[in-house]
């Protein structure tokens, strides 16, 4: 039987976290070996509600908490944990993954010496399915992490979970993924109107290094860049309050992003 090491980041959202707790913990057709949380902040609700749980399942469930490193860095210090385990398969998701009952169980029927990264099939709150890289239940094999290392926690917010699953997964290493259509999750996620100021800083920053130092800068690329750029100047100029400051982050995050200053900028939080 193979041992599953589950990973979940999570940041201040205790009500959401329980949901996805009691499908990995109390619902899941397939028990986990080990449940490893990355709490991102001290918050008391996340706290009480993890050591509840502990107590139900005593011994199977350790956290960690940090002064928010972002997803970058919280599933940095995750899959570093799980190196040191002696897990086979890690299960990664955010706080607002909710597989359903069958979902590990029906991933782990697809891996074999050739297939070592599976995807669930995942829905929104619409009931459409979602298409993309993301940590969204996909479960990976010990030896595929131990070759491509551990995501880039520098990039703090946006885009990590792209250059990790896709860019070098699949093309620097060629890790091909496959997807499970009888795993499913569901993706709890609804963007607020407003976005945070930080927002808009780490999305060009992280983006313009990604299509710079890790992807070739091709017409494809520019492209891309382009259409990101007009999206957000006009979503700021239309829809958001603090119009002047997200703008000056906004520059700041392309100039970071041209000279390859990464990490978390202490002083937006």
């Amino acid at each position: 039987m193979k041992k599953i090491f589950g990973l979940v980041v999570t940041y201040k959202r205790g009500k959401v976290l329980k949901d996805c707790l009691e499908a990995l913990l109390n619902k899941s057709s397939y028990n986990l070996n080990h449940l490893f949380i990355i709490v991102n902040c001290n918050d008391t609700l996340t706290l009480e509600l993890i050591e509840a749980f502990q107590l139900k399942y005593p011994g199977k469930i350790t956290y960690e908490i940090f002064d928010n490193v972002g997803p970058a860095g919280g599933f940095h210090y995750g899959l570093k944990e799980f190196l040191a385990s002696d897990s086979d398969f890690v299960w990664l998701m955010d706080d607002d993954i909710i597989p359903e009952p069958d979902c590990l169980r029906q991933l782990l029927k697809l891996t074999s010496e050739k297939e070592k990264y599976i995807f669930p099939r995942v829905i929104n709150p619409h009931g459409e399915q979602v298409f993309g890289f993301g940590w969204w239940g996909v479960l990976l094999a010990k030896e595929v992490i131990e070759k491509v290392g551990l995501p880039l926690k520098d990039f703090f917010y946006w885009g990590e979970d792209t250059e990790y699953l896709q860019n070098r997964m699949i093309r620097e290493y060629g890790v091909i993924p496959l997807r499970s259509n009888k795993a499913v999750v569901s993706h709890l996620h609804k963007r607020n109107e407003e976005r945070p100021d930080w927002y808009y800083y780490y999305t060009i920053r992280n983006t313009v290094h990604y299509r710079r130092s890790i992807f070739p800068l091709n017409f494809k690329g520019i492209l891309i860049l382009n259409k990101l750029f007009a999206g957000l100047v006009f979503r700021i100029l239309r829809k958001e309050n603090n119009k002047l400051k997200k703008i000056r982050l906004f520059i700041l995050g392309l100039n970071h992003g041209m000279r390859g200053k990464l990490g978390k900028i202490n002083r937006l939080h």
